[in-house]
């Protein structure tokens, strides 16, 4: 049986979206630039909005990065640079369901703009926003824009183990690699 997972959209966000019937990944979409530093709203569950992509912010070292393509309103995320995004919805999951977004191939492996949170699992009991850091490793610039397709929300289950604790590392058993650590399997 599938689990049933809620999602409430915000003002400005949209539905995670499967592009393919055998991709494992929802495809989210840019809301909006938010603060990396102020938490969700209490009452509503989204970030602080530091530029919508409606109206220039007052910011002005966040308005140096926009300008307009097209008539409509872009963010310009320069070489090396990083910004947050709001991905524009809340989810509720069972237990021990959790979330990552990762980086779509193509914006990686094309442009190189990754995803940095990747490796952050959000948990079921989290209510709020998820943010995406967006990275440009490129040596170009690269323009953001409201709705553009930016990850991929893949979701998953965690097993909870029950542990055991035992007195000494002799109650472990042996294994063929041991106590051997990074790179010690080779390369080939």
């Amino acid at each position: 049986m599938q689990p049933r997972i809620k999602l409430h959209v915000l003002p400005g966000g949209r539905l995670p979206e499967r592009q393919t019937d055998g991709a494992v990944g929802y495809d989210v979409c840019i809301r909006a630039i938010v603060c990396r530093h102020a938490k969700p709203d209490s009452q509503n569950g989204m970030r602080k909005t530091l530029f919508d992509f409606e109206t220039m912010p007052d910011d002005l070292q966040l308005r140096r990065q926009v300008w307009r393509d097209k008539g409509k309103l872009v963010y310009r995320l320069d070489p090396q640079g990083s910004v947050l995004v709001g991905v524009g919805f809340l989810t509720e999951m069972p237990f021990p369901m959790f979330y990552s977004i990762l980086p779509r191939s193509g914006l990686t492996s094309i442009k190189n703009i990754e995803v940095k949170n990747l490796s952050i699992p959000v948990d079921s009991d989290y209510r709020g926003e998820a943010g995406a850091l967006i990275c440009n490793g490129g040596t170009e610039p690269f323009d953001l824009y409201h709705g553009m397709r930016i990850g991929q929300i893949v979701f998953l289950s965690a097993l909870i183990p029950e542990f055991t604790e035992v007195g000494s590392s002799q109650e472990l058993s042996e294994s063929q690699r041991g106590v051997n650590s990074h790179g010690s399997t080779g390369l080939r």
